[in-house]
């Protein structure tokens, strides 16, 4: 069976009994999926109130936790929990082989020109140095 649906604009659409169906499917599945986004959000609420509740008292103007309480509290909400800054020194060992050049002058400096440092993460290269220890003719 067909049912007819009339536009504001005067076009008219046809729909078959699967497309129907399949509308209020799609809308059951809408709606299940807004319920459990509420009910999430309920809960997140609740847990942020109960958080902060639990560490007030009446008449506070400040309300102290640690950081470990947050991220307690962030990881129960499914979210990353607060990072710390470090700085991390440490030392690259090389050797590079078959190099061209004059002399051995000139081979340090070939490889001490070429080198590159990369960092691919999150975070800044601040400082590097390159100290050649040995170059020898092979």
């Amino acid at each position: 069976m067909e049912y007819l649906h009339t536009n504001l604009d005067g076009s008219i659409v046809k729909y078959t009994d699967d497309m129907i169906k399949h509308v209020i499917e799609s809308e059951d599945y809408n709606k299940k999926k807004v319920q459990e986004y509420l009910s999430r959000f309920h809960k997140t609420r609740v847990s942020v109130y109960e958080f902060f509740n639990n560490r007030y008292d009446s008449g506070d103007t400040e309300i102290t936790c640690t950081v470990d309480d947050v991220n307690e509290l962030l990881e129960s909400l499914g979210a990353d929990r607060l990072k710390a800054l470090f700085t991390v020194n440490g030392t690259i060992s090389f050797s590079v082989v078959d190099v061209e050049a004059d002399s051995e002058e000139d081979a340090r400096d070939i490889v001490s020109n070429s080198l590159e440092l990369q960092f691919t993460d999150e975070g800044s290269l601040d400082e590097w140095d390159v100290d050649i220890t040995d170059a020898s003719q092979q």
